[in-house]
């Protein structure tokens, strides 16, 4: 896959073709990006070389990209996700030195460089970990050599992640999306796969089958229109 700096949007509550909206700030692969209602966040990615960029746009305008700071690692294959307030990015490759268990912070609202928060439970999981939130939780389950592991924080607070439970079918490169105060559902993966599994996010416990994709896919990209606390 060749990096590019293209930013396109979509009107959810429709169908149709994407628009373009702006440019990210240098061409970009294997970033990860998370947002509220009002802005999107996209941090770390591969411009060459690893990065720890962190830039955003605000989601009802169209328009390039604004610095924000910088993540506390240069990472790539990482997750991220977040509540109205807080976005963590979590896991993920440090190009040339492996895998990284860090999970950073920022507060969404402002800008600066990224707070350390704590550590994945289960190391880095290189190759895209899915994450996906409530408005108190952020889960991140699977990445690397086809692990099943899901573990989570509580977005408010800060400390390592705690052992949440076990997806269906251990998978990497797989995408994360959620209701958020409801459901976690993670997608398509290594393989590539087309299993959809999912889990109640206030609980604990392992994933149940959702059903199928209508394709088998891997390196996807999930989103809803969901936000905590709206």
């Amino acid at each position: 896959m060749a990096a590019v700096n293209i930013i396109e949007y979509i009107t959810i509550a429709s169908t149709g073709n994407a628009t373009d909206f702006g440019n990210l700030a240098a061409n970009n692969q294997d970033t990860s990006s998370l947002s509220n209602s009002t802005r999107n966040v996209t941090g770390g990615g591969e411009e060459g070389s690893g990065t720890n960029r962190i830039q955003y746009i605000t989601i009802a305008s169209t328009g390039n990209s604004t610095d924000f700071g910088d993540l506390t690692e240069n990472k790539t294959n990482h997750c991220s996700g977040g509540s109205t307030t807080r976005g963590l990015f979590a896991g993920g490759t440090l190009p040339g030195t492996g895998s990284s268990n860090v999970i950073n912070y920022i507060t969404i609202a402002s800008t600066g460089d990224a707070t350390d928060f704590g550590d994945c439970i289960s190391g880095g999981l290189g190759e895209y970990p899915g994450m996906a939130t409530s408005n108190t939780r952020a889960l991140k389950g699977g990445g690397g050599s086809n692990i099943n592991v899901i573990d989570y924080v509580t977005i408010a607070s800060t400390g390592d992640a705690q052992d949440f439970g076990d997806l269906s079918v251990g998978r990497g490169r797989i995408t994360a999306t959620s209701s958020k105060n409801t459901y976690a559902v993670w997608m398509g993966g290594s393989g590539p796969s087309n299993v959809m599994d999912y889990v109640t996010i206030s609980s604990t416990g392992n994933a149940s089958d959702w059903g199928d994709l209508d394709a088998t896919v891997r390196f996807g990209s999930g989103l809803s229109n969901n936000h905590g606390g709206l």
